[in-house]
C-alpha cells in the first residue's frame, strides 16, 4: 500500500493538474453563458457540495460498513475497479439488451433502478476513500474523510468533459466495492 505522503503528493499533483486543465477548458467564444471563471467557481462549489453530502452521508449513516468498504479498495484498488466496470458498465449494458424482450423488461428496470441507488452508495463510499487517502490516519473513517474527499474531487468535477469522464472513472471504484458486496451478500 503506498504511503501518505506519496498519496498526499500525487492528490496535489492532480489539483494542480486539474486546476490547469479548468484554465486550459474554458471557453474564450462568445457563445458561452457568463463569465468563464464564475462558471468554475460555481462548478467548483456544485461539486464540493454534492459530493460532500455523499461522502459525510455514507461516513455518517454506515461507518462500519464505510470503513470496511475503504479498507478493501486501499487493499485492492485494481479488483474494485474491475467490479465498478462490470457492475457500472457491462450490467446495464445487459440489462438494457434484456430489456429489448418483453419479459425482461420486467427485470431490467429494477435492476437498472438498482445500480443507480449502487452508484449513489459507491459514489459516497469513493469519496470517502479519497478523503481517507489524504487524511485518513487511525484506519477508520469520519466526517471529515467525507469533507476533505469532497474538496478534492470537487476539482475534477469542475472541468467540464475530461473532470467528469475522470470522476466517472474514479467513481466505477467505489461502485465495485458496494456491487460486490451485494452480490457476495445475494450469492450466500
Amino acid at each position: 500500500m503506498p504511503s501518505k505522503p506519496a498519496v498526499s503528493s500525487l492528490g496535489s499533483l492532480l489539483a494542480v493538474l486539474g486546476l490547469a486543465g479548468v484554465a486550459t477548458a474554458q471557453s474564450t467564444g462568445p457563445g458561452g453563458v457568463g463569465d468563464p471563471a464564475l462558471n468554475v467557481v460555481l462548478r467548483f462549489g456544485v461539486g464540493f457540495v454534492i459530493l460532500t453530502i455523499l461522502g459525510v452521508a455514507a461516513a455518517a449513516t454506515g461507518p462500519k460498513y464505510t470503513t470496511n468498504a475503504v479498507r478493501e479498495i486501499q487493499d485492492d484498488p485494481g479488483a474494485a475497479f474491475g467490479w465498478g466496470l462490470l457492475v457500472g458498465v457491462l450490467l446495464p449494458i445487459g440489462l438494457v439488451l434484456l430489456a429489448l424482450t418483453v419479459i425482461g423488461a420486467l427485470v431490467s428496470i429494477p435492476g437498472l433502478l438498482l445500480i443507480g441507488i449502487l452508484s449513489i452508495v459507491g459514489s459516497g463510499v469513493t469519496v470517502v476513500w479519497a478523503g481517507n487517502s489524504v487524511i485518513g490516519d487511525d484506519g477508520t473513517v469520519s466526517a471529515t474523510d467525507g469533507l476533505a474527499g469532497g474538496l478534492l474531487l470537487a476539482v475534477p468535477f469542475a472541468i467540464p468533459v475530461v473532470g467528469g469522464f475522470l470522476l466517472n472513472l474514479i467513481s466505477l471504484i467505489g461502485l465495485g466495492v458496494v456491487g460486490r458486496d451485494v452480490y457476495e451478500s445475494w450469492a450466500d
